[in-house]
């Protein structure tokens, strides 16, 4: 696997719990087609889970995302996710 950029070690940093787009937008700092670029990444390389946005508590995974409209759906790192973040980190 090839490293991760700066800014997806942040998303995935970000993702410990269940978090929307629109919240990642604001916490990351990044332009919009930056963030959607680093989300496809990482949901391709299994880094981070989707989950259909709901307003209740318990996010429902999908296995569907359509990623033109990012903005419907809440995403969390995976476990291999956070771990790769953690072997990067110790690499360097």
């Amino acid at each position: 696997m090839r490293p991760l950029l700066p800014s997806e070690k942040k998303i995935i940093g970000l993702l410990v719990f269940a978090e929307s787009y629109d919240s990642l937008l604001n916490d990351s700092g990044l332009q919009p087609g930056e963030l959607r670029d680093d989300l496809i990444n990482l949901i391709d390389a299994g880094l981070i889970q989707v989950f259909e946005s709901s307003d209740n508590k318990n996010p429902v995974p999908t296995f569907y995302c359509d990623t033109d409209h990012l903005e419907q759906f809440s995403f969390r790192a995976t476990r291999s996710g956070l771990n790769t973040i953690k072997v990067q980190e110790y690499e360097i």
